[in-house]
C-alpha cells in the first residue's frame, strides 16, 4: 500500500483499491438498466394514468432526452442515497469510490458521473483492454471490488466498513 502525507504531517497508508472486473461491471450495467427501465416505465405509465393524458404522437428525440434525464436522476439518486452503490453494485459487492483515496464521492461528483453516462457511445469506452469507462475517468472515480479492496486501518475488506 502507498503512504500519504497529510496536512498535519502524519503519514497514513492509502487503501488498497482493487478495481472491479469487467464481468461485474457488465452485471452492474445490466441490473441497473433493468431496474431503471422498470422505474422509468412505471413513472411514464403513472403520468399517463393520473394526468389523463393521451399519447398523441411519438417524438423520438424528446423520448431520448427525457429517458436519458430519468436515467441520470436514477443513477444519481441510488449512488447518493446508497453511498456509491446501485442495485447492481449491491448484488456484485462493488462500489464507486474516488480514485486514489477510496472516499465516497460527493453528490456533485456522482451527478457529474451520471451525466457522463449519457454521452453517445460512452458504453463503448469499455471495449478493448481499458478497465474504466469515460464516466469513471472524467469524474476521477473508480468502481472497486469490496471483497478484494482493503482498508489500511483494519487490514480487512472494505465490506466491513459498511
Amino acid at each position: 500500500m502507498e503512504n500519504q502525507i497529510l496536512d498535519d504531517g502524519l503519514i497514513r497508508e492509502q487503501p488498497k483499491l482493487i478495481a472491479a472486473d469487467k464481468g461485474k461491471r457488465l452485471g452492474n450495467y445490466i441490473i441497473d438498466r433493468i431496474v431503471l427501465t422498470i422505474l422509468t416505465v412505471g413513472l411514464t405509465f403513472g403520468y399517463y394514468m393520473f394526468a389523463d393524458a393521451a399519447v398523441e404522437e411519438v417524438n423520438t428525440i424528446a423520448d431520448y432526452i427525457i429517458s436519458s434525464l430519468l436515467f441520470v436522476v436514477g443513477y444519481s439518486f441510488f449512488e447518493i442515497a446508497l453511498k456509491g452503490k446501485t442495485p447492481g453494485k449491491y448484488l456484485t459487492k462493488t462500489r464507486v469510490v474516488m480514485r486514489g483515496t477510496g472516499a465516497t464521492p460527493d453528490a456533485g461528483t456522482i451527478i457529474k458521473r451520471s451525466f457522463c453516462r449519457i454521452v453517445p457511445f460512452e458504453a463503448f469506452s469499455f471495449l478493448g483492454h481499458v478497465r474504466d469507462g469515460w464516466h469513471d475517468k472524467w469524474s476521477d472515480t473508480m468502481v472497486i471490488d469490496e471483497e478484494l479492496s482493503v482498508r489500511p486501518e483494519s487490514g480487512g475488506s472494505l465490506l466491513e466498513r459498511y
